[in-house]
């Protein structure tokens, strides 16, 4: 069975999921929880472009009734996901949240791998993971300052959120029951509760916010990013769950500058702007266009080339970050723009091509 999802996804239920299951008699809920698996453990095949989620969400990937299993299901073909040491866990896990979703999704070719570097993939859209000291080593040039520091008890950036003492989860940003709209199965409950994130996959469709033009496709080449309102990013929306005051409307008290453009930033637009759009000593589409190599912009025309009929493109949390993290500083993408190859740190640039990439400042 092909494990698909861009992140570590795990099953855990969270408190309100397991608030609302119907009956309050807990073998009557286990047993519901054991029917649910018994159907889904015969599903091999994933819909929407994700794991987890419809047909290929199987109970027993990550759930295990008695804690007591030493060997893999009678002609599975799947390796055997061990018990953790410390079990039993909360929820029927097979092991605590993190290194359960990391069982599958570190080093493996048969899932996408997001922790540190990948062997399988050398320039993914997410990037890589780091993990908080005193757990799992981090790979060689993998920091707790260049991105999500799994089991990090730090407060979001820009943010008041922070985890509780176990410290950040993969299921902190992702659905680990999966969701056949919400792109990469990210979150649209609790804080990010409206903040709906959909995508297309095979042919655009630019209602939506993501075009990824192949399933289960993890490579940076395979997602693009659509602009459906031209004053907002649902992108941006839904990091701004964590990190609140890096994202706001243009003129407001986030990141200032003057309604309808301009200048007098307080912190950089990422929603409602276009690259040269109204003050062009300050960024330039020609400029953005001149680059071989180009960072990810929104589109409301799907060209996302910065060509002088293709007017619209808008840069977002994406254009200067790695979501998950890579090995620069904050997970930036130091892009000089000269056509040599490009992996998750860049091409090769320092940190101010990330900047000329819109930029015209400077030399």
């Amino acid at each position: 069975m092909k494990r698909s999802t861009e992140v570590a996804s795990t099953i855990r239920h969270s408190t309100s999921h397991d608030d609302r299951m119907e009956g309050g008699n807990p073998m009557k809920r286990l047993a519901i929880l054991v029917a649910v698996c018994l159907v889904a453990a015969f599903a091999t095949t994933a819909t929407a472009g994700d794991y987890h989620t419809g047909t290929s969400l199987v109970c027993s990937d990550c759930h295990i009734a008695h804690y007591s299993q030493t060997h893999n299901y009678s002609g599975s073909t799947f390796p055997f996901i061990p018990l953790g040491p410390a079990g039993p866990y909360t929820y029927l896990l097979r092991n605590e949240v993190n290194e359960l979703c990391l069982t599958c999704h570190d080093g493996n070719a048969f899932a996408p791998d997001v922790f540190g570097a990948s062997a399988y993939n050398t320039n993914r859209n997410a990037g890589g993971l780091n993990a908080a000291s005193g757990h799992r080593p981090n790979d060689l040039g993998y920091d707790d300052t260049d991105g999500h520091t799994l089991w990090s008890t730090a407060t979001a950036p820009g943010g008041t959120w922070s985890h509780d003492t176990e410290g950040l989860h993969c299921t902190d940003c992702h659905a680990q029951h999966g969701s056949s709209t919400q792109y990469r199965n990210l979150l649209n409950r609790g804080t990010f509760s409206g903040k709906n994130l959909t995508y297309a996959v095979g042919t655009n469709d630019g209602t939506k916010d993501v075009f990824e033009r192949t399933a289960n496709g993890y490579n940076v080449a395979n997602v693009d990013y659509n602009e459906p309102s031209t004053t907002a990013s649902a992108y941006a929306n839904w990091c701004q769950s964590c990190h609140t005051v890096f994202h706001g409307a243009t003129g407001g008290p986030e990141v200032g500058g003057i309604s309808g453009g301009g200048t007098g930033w307080d912190r950089h637009p990422q929603a409602d702007v276009d690259i040269g759009a109204h003050a062009t000593y300050i960024s330039s589409l020609s400029q953005f266009n001149s680059h071989t190599n180009r960072v990810k912009v929104m589109d409301s025309q799907g060209l996302w080339d910065g060509t002088a009929a293709d007017n619209t493109v808008t840069p977002s949390c994406f254009s200067c970050h790695k979501s998950h993290g890579n090995k620069n500083g904050f997970g930036l993408i130091f892009m000089a723009g000269a056509g040599a190859t490009v992996t998750e740190e860049g091409d090769g640039g320092v940190y101010k091509d990330l900047c000329r990439q819109c930029h015209i400042q400077g030399g």
